[in-house]
């Protein structure tokens, strides 16, 4: 049976060993959904004792090779080198128990023949595949057969398959959805730290450049190469990163945790790795990982594989992270002690965002509640301690909610909710 002539069924079941059908599906579903035609999906059919996966290659220079040896190392834990010579390579998985030698010639090996003529991978097994030898050959391909594929891609588009957005200061500027310091209400010192340690340096960074030739024996980078912003939920984490990208005109690329794990071993990791990798692509970014803590937390405290996977890639990824001259990643975390120490070195600085003091309530109370006086926003900031400036937005949101719904009812025009009813709704709101 040709390739092409296959259809697949719905993905099957979540379950570790595929028979030969279901490990075909997994397969060709996952390629089609990244876009392979039908036409150039690789062969997969039974061969003597053995079931075989195999697809030509472009070649594989020394350093791709290396990379494909890790793809594999990512899905398979117990690997050997089965042979390694000009032309060919060929790895084998071991059993779970190393010292357990019995059927080992039976797993799975993954062969690399690079020859003047043709280039390819072969993929044999005895018997089933396991759903993570499945993802190495899927991995595997991607690597080889797309990257120089997507290398010229929109990278917008690269990151959308993840569920990742781009904030484009140009076009928020014509959405109207420009924000600068002034939709931030409050926070003055907050403030001063950004444009110090981001918005500064990255508008004018030739000026550090001159500073620093000035002042270091041996200059070197001088640009922020990570700052980390830490703060309960609702502070304005998120928004200052949009403030940042509008003041520098720098996109933003927003990564939410969920974007990056996942349920299967090994694709967490690739995941971070390859969201960096598309960053790099773009002439200069802002790198918005939110909720850090989720990604990678402390070693002290223990942790899964997958999650020191993501971590140990996340550490790498963040030492050699440049991209273009004002490139820069953001983190945030509700949890800065969570983190480990070894990613908390990775940033320049930490801006710590506090809950709001009752003067900047009354100050962001003026952004969603602009008829009251400055007494009567102050009188209810008193009632309001601990709020966020989030949840003062959705107290306000659910004032006007009761106040639409009352005029609704009575057949009223529409008109402001009165102080009365901010004051009352208060009331009942302290957390």
């Amino acid at each position: 049976m040709k390739p092409e002539d296959w259809n697949p069924p719905a993905r099957p079941s979540s379950g570790n060993i595929l028979d030969f059908t279901q490990a075909k599906a997994l397969l060709y579903g996952e390629l089609k959904e990244a876009g392979v035609p039908e036409a150039q999906l690789p062969s997969f059919l039974p061969e003597k004792k053995d079931l075989k996966i195999e697809f030509p290659i472009p070649g594989a220079d020394k350093t791709q090779l290396l990379d494909c040896f890790h793809i594999v190392r990512n899905h398979i834990e117990n690997l050997r080198i089965h042979t390694f010579e000009p032309g060919y390579c060929c790895l084998q998985a071991l059993n779970e128990n190393l010292f357990e030698t019995k059927n080992i010639l039976d797993n799975i090996k993954f062969r690399f023949y690079s020859g003047r003529n043709q280039s390819k991978i072969e993929i044999t097994k005895k018997g089933d595949f396991h759903r993570e030898e499945i993802f190495a050959a899927i991995d595997l391909f991607k690597y080889l057969r797309l990257s120089k594929q997507e290398s010229v891609q929109n990278p917008k588009e690269l990151l959308l398959r993840l569920g990742i957005d781009v904030f484009d200061p140009q076009e928020a500027k014509k959405k109207g959805d420009w924000v600068t310091f002034d939709s931030i209400a409050g926070y003055e010192d907050v403030k001063r730290q950004i444009l110090e340690s981001i918005i500064l340096p990255l508008k004018s960074p030739g000026t550090l450049e001159e500073v620093a030739k000035l002042t270091r024996k041996f200059p070197g980078r001088t640009k922020p190469r990570a700052i980390l912003m830490e703060g309960e939920p609702g502070v304005g984490k998120t928004t200052m990163a949009k403030v940042i990208s509008c003041m520098t005109d720098i996109p933003l690329i927003y990564v939410p945790v969920e974007s990056i794990l996942s349920k299967y071993y090994g694709e967490s990791a690739q995941n971070m790795a390859y969201v960096f990798d598309v960053a790099s692509l773009f002439p200069s970014c802002l790198l918005f990982l939110d909720e850090i803590d989720s990604l990678a937390g402390s070693r002290d405290d223990g942790l899964f594989e997958a999650t020191r996977n993501i971590l140990s890639v996340l550490l790498r990824k963040l030492d050699g992270f440049e991209g273009g001259q004002k490139s820069i990643t953001l983190g945030a975390t509700n949890r800065k002690q969570d983190l480990d120490k070894a990613l908390l070195s990775r940033f320049d600085r930490s801006v710590l965002f506090p809950l709001p003091n009752e003067r900047e309530r009354a100050a962001i109370l003026g952004n969603y509640a602009k008829q009251l006086t400055e007494p009567e926003r102050i009188t209810i900031s008193q009632r309001l301690e601990s709020f966020s400036g989030r949840d003062l937005r959705d107290f306000c949101d659910f004032v006007e909610r009761r106040w639409a719904a009352s005029l609704i009812e009575k057949g009223l025009k529409p008109a402001p909710p009165p102080y009365e009813l901010y004051l009352e709704t208060s009331s009942k709101s302290g957390k």
